[in-house]
């Protein structure tokens, strides 16, 4: 849009040269001479070309410019209503969420649920590559551990519990 209005400043300035050389030379041409003696007819009509194609493109770039302020006006009234929108959505979606909190800690104290296990300090981390890590993997899992226990027990992320059981799977004959 700004390029618009870059090209349509651009021709109205040189419009506006080119009338004010046509004045120029119309002051001064000679006393003698009459109307439109000094300046040549073809160039005469080719400035008068010149000045209906001119209005015309500015005829055509103010349509488009208001064409596209009418679509730019529309898209930020839509993206507004949908922004209304999402707002609306995260607010219930808060108020879910900590209803549902407010629940699962009304529960955890009647001890229906037991508290989540405390996770295990980064810098113990297994390796999962290890060749025991691996086994006891394997172990736990014939046991019947779930995979959230499994992790916790040998401080693996369950993916890479879930990774090492695939592995082994396809290798067990």
């Amino acid at each position: 849009m700004k390029e618009v209005l870059l090209l349509q400043t651009g021709l109205e300035i040189l419009l506006i040269i080119l009338l004010a050389a046509l004045l120029w030379l119309t002051w001064r041409r000679p006393p003698q001479a009459g109307p439109g003696a000094f300046v040549p007819e073809e160039f005469r009509e080719t400035i008068e070309r010149f000045l209906a194609e001119s209005e015309k493109i500015s005829a055509a770039f103010s349509r488009n410019l208001e064409d596209k302020k009418s679509l730019s006006a529309d898209l930020i009234l839509k993206l507004d209503r949908r922004l209304t929108s999402y707002r609306e959505l995260l607010a219930e979606t808060e108020a879910a969420a900590a209803a549902s909190l407010a629940e699962l800690e009304r529960v955890r104290e009647e001890g229906r649920i037991a508290p989540p296990p405390a996770q295990a300090a980064p810098d113990l981390k297994a390796n999962p590559a290890a060749p025991e890590v691996r086994a006891l993997v394997m172990k736990l899992h014939r046991e019947g551990l779930k995979v959230e226990d499994i992790a916790v027990r040998s401080r693996l992320h369950r993916g890479e519990v879930e990774l090492i059981l695939e592995v082994e799977s396809q290798f067990d004959i």
